[in-house]
């Protein structure tokens, strides 16, 4: 299919503006991402396919301001713009470029029965994930186009390398813009292949575009858990939107990175302690919820009552009162309904 989000590049070139890359591809060219491709005066993407794709709670994507203990459907194509050592799915997002990976079944689907897949098993969202969706935003905009009108929420989780020219692409059929923070150091950049700040300008760009917006920063021992970058994050977080959440989880062993201990919970409870003191509103640790109490919790910034009860993924209870917390009636930011 012919992308969209492609421009003239200059020196006939195409500039591809799917991802911070901006790869600028003679004819023949293939991305960085390995998918988008030059073909004469076109730029051809994915379209009618997906790899993987399941129901299974919305917390699953790390979403938790979206219509929690709901299922969503979650698709994922192949391909992505990082290449970072300790993906947790590998087999779609490296399949392209790493000759150890399994390369999945692919199941070709058009946006109409899958989105009726969603509708069938009583989902209130359709996510795009598991690989990176930005660099298969035109196959997004198709699903979340059919999904909008048959009353569904829409999500990307996003590894954040992206533009705001596919911000704006997506905007009008997306609600929430799931972005792994991995870190905001430079030299950090390099382990992943990510542009330095591409991340943080994304986050701004989709809260100024109005997308509901959340954080994931995996800590990885040796790599981003040093507590001062991990402040830096969390300072650079509530100068965006003091309500947007941000979810410090902890790095389990996988793919290139089997081998490395997994992350110890205590620096992440000393980071959510430090994110709330600088006046973040909303910070859990989510995905270790057996050794940090309370810290899955959606609590109300001002009383501090619970209002939604979580245990790592699973949503327990919902307190809340439309939007509102139910002992003080603050509105807790989100998009419940």
């Amino acid at each position: 299919m012919p992308g969209r989000l492609v421009r003239d590049g200059g020196d006939g070139r195409l500039e591809c503006t799917a991802c911070a890359h901006r790869c600028r591809l003679q004819d023949g060219a293939v991305g960085l991402c390995g998918v988008r491709q030059r073909c004469g005066p076109a730029l051809r993407v994915p379209f009618g396919y997906v790899a993987a794709w399941r129901v299974m709670p919305v917390e699953r994507n790390t979403i938790y301001h979206l219509r929690p203990g709901r299922p969503a459907l979650t698709f994922g194509m192949l391909g992505c713009d990082l290449r970072c050592p300790w993906c947790s799915n590998a087999d779609l997002s490296q399949a392209l470029r790493d000759e150890s990976v399994d390369v999945p079944a692919i199941e070709p689907i058009e946006p109409e029965p899958l989105v009726a897949r969603a509708v069938a098993a009583g989902c209130a969202a359709v996510v795009s994930a598991f690989n990176e969706p930005m660099i298969t935003a035109e196959w997004a905009h198709a699903i979340f186009s059919e999904a909008r009108r048959r009353g569904l929420a829409t999500a990307v989780v996003s590894d954040g390398n992206t533009t705001a020219e596919a911000l704006d692409f997506l905007r009008p059929v997306t609600d929430v813009f799931r972005v792994d923070l991995k870190t905001t150091e430079p030299s950090q950049h390099a382990v992943t292949g990510g542009v330095p700040g591409a991340p943080l300008a994304a986050l701004r760009t989709a809260r100024a575009l109005g997308y509901w917006v959340e954080a994931v920063t995996l800590v990885v021992p040796g790599v981003n858990d040093d507590p001062d970058g991990l402040d830096r994050i969390a300072r650079a977080l509530v100068d965006i939107d003091p309500d947007l959440p941000w979810h410090v989880n902890a790095f389990v062993p996988r793919y290139r990175f089997r081998e490395r201990p997994p992350q110890a919970a205590g620096p992440l409870v000393s980071a959510a302690g430090s994110a709330y003191a600088r006046g973040l509103h909303h910070v859990y640790v989510g995905n270790i919820a057996d050794q940090v109490r309370g810290l899955s919790h959606t609590r109300c910034p001002r009383c501090h009552t619970v209002v939604v009860e979580r245990s790592n993924y699973e949503t327990r209870a919902v307190r809340l009162r439309g939007d509102r917390c139910p002992r003080c009636e603050t509105p807790i930011a989100g998009r419940w309904t």
